[in-house]
């Protein structure tokens, strides 16, 4: 089971567009909290506290939120919102059940692109993410796809990558993730 942080946050009693921007001027993030037969709670969340433990724990991560005189809540990251500019700008997190499955999308993450360069050769990437399903505590951060054994013309498709213990795929096994093709990179002569 994957280990949990722990995230102070308090109840956000002004939801307004003005309010909302005080609050990321201040250094914090407006928020909801929501679940199956729950209402959702409009919370506030330190910014920075925030960024490091997505960091240590990753994006996918169970977090625990304890909020004063409540009970705490075991939850996940559904949606960050971000501004053109790359600023956060809201945050929505799923209360979960550790005995529940829940659906989520995991990043790609891509490893032995070096060994097909060596080859001249360049994978090209359909898909960024995954959409899969599982027990919150056994979901993945990301997923390793190895392209280092690829030669011209491979094809990695969805229902090629394996997957962790528990974790199903709920994208079609037909669609393309990587291809592999001819690198169309050109030396240039030096002219004596």
């Amino acid at each position: 089971m994957k280990d949990t942080a722990v995230i102070k946050i308090e109840k956000r009693t002004q939801c307004s567009s003005g309010e909302n921007k005080r609050l990321r001027k201040n250094g914090y993030l407006p928020g909801n909290i929501f679940g199956r037969g729950t209402e959702s709670t409009a919370v506030i969340v330190n910014r920075s506290e925030l960024r490091k433990k997505i960091s240590e724990m990753g994006r996918n991560a169970i977090f625990t939120l304890t909020l004063p005189g409540e009970k705490d809540f075991p939850v996940i990251i559904k949606e960050i919102q971000i501004s053109p500019k790359g600023e956060e700008l809201h945050i929505d997190f799923q209360q979960v059940s550790l005995s529940q499955e829940i659906k989520t999308d995991v990043m790609l993450k891509i490893t032995g692109k070096e060994a097909l360069e060596a080859q001249k050769l360049i994978s090209t990437y359909q898909m960024d993410f995954i959409s899969v399903k599982g027990l919150p505590q056994d979901i993945p951060d990301s997923i390793d796809i190895d392209v280092s054994d690829l030669h011209m013309g491979s094809v990695i498709t969805v229902g090629d990558i394996k997957l962790p213990k528990g974790i199903t795929c709920e994208n079609n096994p037909e669609h393309i993730v990587i291809t592999v093709n001819q690198s169309k990179i050109k030396t240039v002569e030096a002219i004596a």
